[in-house]
Order: structure tokens, then sequence, then C-alpha cells
């Protein structure tokens, strides 16, 4: 794949879950030529989704990469999950794209995850495309999924296509800028497309080009001068102006386009990545982020070129089957090379580049070298986990790691048999290797292993990944949720403590005050004015208040939500060790005693749960949410099927998706994603 960082086109898929965006990337590797044949979700045989686990549950579980070209563009397309309990895996794809295709189903529209991956997008300023898929669908509607972008998800979206359709067939797209149009036709007819002033159309879909056309050349004309003049001056821009404009527009964030068609479509996919090459920023054009020059903490930022000075960030880690550990990186700048070293942060460790590679879905392929904008997998001799950014040690860089969120849910496990342990463990750190949102800690008192993760399907992949990846028989406690204590008032306390240690009576006179303050905040801790101890006592507060507020006193779960203020304090009469231990003590104690006295209380982690159902089920998906304690928030109409909106404590939907499944043969599908801590009533 030679040629320059101009001809790149990193790119993302990005969906809701069932839109059809694994179904959508098959068909671009067969339009670019990778496939002969478009692999299948449900027949298991797609290039992207293929681990075992994603083939037996349909869904995508782990970010996929391949690399291809097409148009004489050098693509690198990463196909992303699309259930909420991945979510992490998206965010750190996020930081390497320059854009990000969003599919939404035609009969669906836009749907709960569409908005948070519309919203994560955007936090990036990444430029973004809108594909609304399954116009072969019966009850497709590409205007009013048209209206949800503009109107729920507040993107500023410009139609480049319309659907025609005659009743319910679906019958091809007018493309409007480039004036032609595209039938519906299956494989083998991308290039059969024809003027729209040749095109078999009736009069009212003519009416409905010109106005569509209309509509989006008084968009672009609010966003680029040269579009405007020709407006004004009564002159037709050229399809050449026109794509040029909306390039910048694009780039810039301005304007978002959306497009249309289906997976089973070859034109509409080809008419797809013809946009993605016309609109999207090349990595040139999209430049480098900014990074900090690890030994002074200034700004750094280099170009996006091969002769450049050396960056490279790894955004992910994988285990292959046959190298090992390999880390995924974005190349921003310079050229990295085999045999190279490199410099790692953070930590400013030195290692080798051993080997780089081209990846292809689960096959990688070897290369020699590997310059400024390419996506490529390494195999280091050397530190180097996901975060970490590579760089030359004459012209050090790092870049802004991605924040890994807290576990929502967690499982004791323990291996079938103790000869099993030693494998368990080894498994464990390289599935957390390859998923920084999962957490495995071993209790050293117990031996208990515990594995944390972002909801129960999470989880439950990682069992499943061990039982057929690894052939470990583990067992599992049921599922249980981190919880986290505060208190229901305001309360101060003030005492004398006295100490014996090391033979010498210490005294030590503290006064705390604490205060409620916004919940699913850190314990904050703060000096009266007037009270200053010092620097080595103050710490020692610290520390002491650290110390009980890890630890509350109902249940021992961290305290959250609260302001302690030290309103007093009168110091040892020496200053050594055994003072400073002093009053570490004497923090601790009191920090027990004031919480104890501002009603302490548990809270339960609450989620905000998604679920789509059709018609017929409506009713009975309504009834089993209501029977396990969730508070209704909406319910949207949805094409044939509708989305409840709900909240309730996460540990009453445990197993809720086996239910769901039940309940609706099948037809039903559940989310749920952590959205604050509250107390019983409080959601």
């Amino acid at each position: 794949m030679d040629g320059s960082s101009s001809d790149i086109r990193n790119i993302g898929v990005l969906a809701h879950i069932d839109a059809g965006k694994t179904s959508v990337t098959e068909r671009i590797l067969h339009v670019a030529g990778v496939r002969s044949v478009p692999g299948s979700v449900d027949e298991g045989t797609t290039l992207t989704d293929y681990l075992g686990v994603e083939r037996r549950h349909g869904i995508t579980i782990k970010t996929a990469a391949v690399r291809f070209s097409y148009r004489n563009c050098r693509f690198h397309l990463l196909d992303t999950p699309g259930h909420v309990d991945f979510t992490a895996e998206v965010e750190r794809v996020l930081q390497v794209l320059d854009g990000a295709v969003i599919v939404l189903c035609a009969v669906s529209g836009v749907q709960v995850r569409t908005g948070v991956i519309a919203k994560a997008c955007r936090d990036h300023s990444l430029p973004r495309i809108y594909f609304v898929n399954k116009m072969d669908r019966r009850g497709a509607d590409f205007h009013h999924a048209l209206q949800q972008i503009k109107e729920e998800l507040h993107e500023p979206a410009v139609a480049l296509q319309i659907p025609i359709h005659t009743g319910q067939t679906w019958q091809g797209i007018a493309d409007i800028v480039r004036g032609v149009w595209i039938p519906n036709g299956m494989e083998n007819e991308s290039n059969r497309m024809l003027p729209l002033d040749g095109a078999p159309l009736e009069e009212q879909d003519r009416l409905a080009i010109t106005q569509a056309t209309e509509t989006m050349l008084d968009t672009l004309s609010m966003h680029d001068d040269e579009i405007l003049s020709d407006l004004v001056q009564g002159r037709s821009p050229d399809p050449f102006a026109i794509t040029h404009a909306l390039r910048r527009a694009v780039v810039s964030g301005r304007l978002v386009p959306v497009f249309c068609g289906s997976s089973f479509s070859d034109p509409s996919i080809a008419a797809l990545m013809d946009g993605i090459i016309d609109y999207f920023p090349d990595p040139v054009a999209r430049g480098c982020p900014e990074g900090i020059d690890p030994s002074n903490r200034t700004i750094r930022r280099f170009a996006p070129m091969p002769d450049a000075p050396l960056s490279a960030y790894i955004f992910k880690t994988v285990l292959h089957e046959e190298m090992g550990l390999l880390g995924w990186a974005r190349i921003w700048s310079g050229t990295l090379r085999e045999s190279m070293r490199v410099q790692v942060h953070p930590g400013r460790s030195n290692a080798t580049v051993r080997r780089l590679f081209g990846v292809q879905g689960a096959e990688v392929e070897q290369i020699g070298n590997a310059t400024a904008g390419e996506i490529v997998a390494l195999q280091l001799a050397g530190q180097g986990q996901a975060g970490s950014t590579l760089c030359e040690s004459s012209m050090p860089i790092q870049y802004e790691a991605y924040m890994v969120p807290e576990p929502v849910v967690y499982l004791v496990v323990e291996p079938s048999t103790p000869s099993e342990l030693p494998a368990l463990r080894d498994a464990l750190r390289t599935l957390a290797a390859e998923d920084a949102s999962l957490s495995v800690t071993e209790e050293k008192e117990t031996g208990r292993i515990r594995i944390a993760g972002q909801g129960e399907l999470h989880l439950n992949v990682v069992m499943e990944r061990l039982s057929h990846e690894f052939g470990i028989r583990v067992r599992a406690g049921n599922p249980q949720v981190p919880k986290v204590e505060t208190i229901s008032r305001s309360a101060e306390l003030s005492e004398n403590f006295v100490h014996e240690l090391g033979g010498e009576r210490l005294e030590v006179g503290l006064g705390l005050a604490v205060e409620p303050v916004q919940q699913n905040a850190p314990p904050a801790c703060v000096l009266a004015e007037g009270v200053r101890p010092g620097t080595v006592y103050q710490k020692a507060l610290e520390r002491g208040i650290e110390t009980a507020c890890s630890i509350g006193p109902l249940e021992g779960w961290p305290l959250e939500g609260i302001r302690l203020t030290i309103t007093e304090f009168l110091a040892p009469s020496s200053c050594d060790r055994r003072s400073e231990a002093a009053v570490e003590l004497s923090a601790h104690a009191l920090t027990q005693k004031v919480v104890r006295k501002a009603g302490p209380r548990v809270l339960v982690p609450i989620v905000k749960a998604m679920v789509e159902v059709p018609d017929a089920w409506f009713g009975k998906a309504l009834a089993s949410l209501q029977a396990r304690g969730a508070r209704i928030e909406s319910v949207q109409d949805e094409g044939n099927g509708k989305t409840i909106i709900a909240f309730a404590p996460m540990e009453s939907l445990f197993g809720y998706a086996t239910t769901l499944r039940s309940i609706t043969e099948g037809r039903g599908m559940y989310q749920a994603v952590f959205e604050k801590y509250a107390g019983p009533g409080e959601y």
C-alpha cells in the first residue's frame, strides 16, 4: 500500500446495535475487492467479527481493523462494537480516526445509542457521515431519519442523496451532488448510473429531487462564499465546486452529510465510499493532535509528514494466536521501521520495534515500515501498553491517554480445579491487556479472583472466552455491583486524643465538620480559616481522613459526596514520625465518628435501560420492567416497534436480557448504561 499520507482515509464504522454496521463493513470490503462474496452476520462468515463469541452471538465484541485500496486511496477501516457494554472500546478508537460513518436503520431511525455515538464524535471534533441503511426494508423512512438527525442529535445535517420508492418498493438513489440516478442493484452492478435527466423517474420524484437540491445548495451557501455568489448571480454551481465546498464544510464540522442505501446493494455502498473519499479529510488535512514534551511539560505538535520526528500512539493491544500480544498504533508523524529503537511514554523507557504488521481482520501481514497517517500493529521488545506514545528520544512527545471507565459490575471466579489456577491467571491477564475496561484483582488474604467490567454482557463474554478460547472451566458467583456510602445531613465533632506511641504520650486536638455535597463526587477535605497545621501534619490529616473514607461505616463501601472541613487542630508537643502517626490515627478515628453522626446511608448504582421491542410485545416488555422496580421515563415510537427508556437499580436487572429474549421470542433488545448512584426511591 504505497502512496502519500494525502491518499489515506482512516475511518470508523459506528452504530447502535442491529443497525447493520458490520453488514455495511462487509459490503464495503466486497465493493473494494477484498472479498469476492460479502460475509454474513447470521452465518458467522464476516471478516471483522472473527471471534467465536462474536459469531455465536451475532454482535461485535471488539474493534477489528482491515486495510484495502479503493479509487487510488488507502483505507484503514475500524469496525467497532455497538453494544453499550463496550463503549470504552469505541472511545479509544475515536482518538485515532480521521472520520466516522454512523449507520442508522431506516426503519428505527435515531436510537438511544446513536445519540451517544454522535456526541462522542463531536467531542473528538471528528468529521462524520450518516448512512441511513436498510432502505430495502418495509417501513423505511429516510426523511424521518434525516429530521431526527437534525432535531434529536442537533447535527448540521444535509442530505446529499434521496431514495426513490414506488409504494413500499425501493427503486434507487438520486445523487443530487453528482446529478446521477443510482438504480437499486445488488452485486456487480456498481457501474450502473444514469444522468438524472435521463433516468426513468416520475414527475413527483423529479420535484422531490429539485427540492432536495435547492435545500442542499441553500444550506451549503451559508458556509461557502463561492457557492453563494453562484446562486445570487443565478448560476448553477458545477458538481466539482460543490464537492470541494462540501469537503471544506465537513472537515471543519460545519456540515454533516447524510447518505442512504442498503448493505445488500453494491451501488449504494460504492456511492458511500465515494463520499468518504470526497468529503473526509486525509491525515495531512486532519493534522496531528497536541502532545506535551515530557521533559518540561510544554505543548508540542509535529507535522503529519513522513520526514517529521516520529510519534505514534498505541490505542489498543490484541492477542494474536501466533505473534502474541500486539499493539495497534496510529502513526501521527514520521516513519516507523522494524528494528527501530523508540522511547515509550509515560515512563520514558526504551523499546525496539521487532516487527510491523498490517491488520486484516484476524490476520496480519508483515511490513517493513509505515509512515505518518497509517494504522499498524507492532511487536515491541520492551514495554508498550495501550495508551502509550512512541517517539524518538531526541524529540520526545506524549499524547493524552484515554480515560478508563470505572467498573459497574463484578464477579468472583475460581477455577474448577486448583491445578488450573495458573492458567486462569494468565488468561485473565491476557484478556485485561486486550480490554482496558476489564479489571482483574486477586485478594491476597483469600486468593479470590474478582473480575469487574462495564455490564453483565461484558462479563458473560469474558466467561465464554475463558471456556471456548482458553479451555478453562471456571466457577463464578452471582454478579455483584459496587456500591457507595454517603451521609444524610451535616455534623460536627471536636475531640482530644491521647496516644501512647513508642513510650511517649502524644496528645492531638482535632475538630471536623462534614456536610453532604454533590453525589458521585469523591470526598473533599479543606481547612477552615485560621487553621494552619503545616505541610507535614496536613498530609498526615489527609491520609487519616482518606483511609477512613475508603471504608464506610455501614457496609464498608467507599464514601462519596461528602465535604470534610478541619475546624480545629492542636498538634502534639513534639514533631517526629510518632507525632505524624498520632495525627493520622486521630484524623481516621474522628472521621469515622463524625460520619456516623451525619446519618450514613448506602447508595446503589442506577442504570438507564433502553429496551427495544416490536409493537406486539410492548405490553409484556413494559410489565417486565415494572415488575423489576423500574421507573419508566418515556416510550418512543420507532417504526414498527417501540423503545422504552427506564431507570432502575442495576441489581434488579441482572438476567433481564434473557427474560426479554424469552418474552419477545428473541425479538427484543436491551442495553443499560450506568447513570448515577442513588438511594431507594431516588431514581
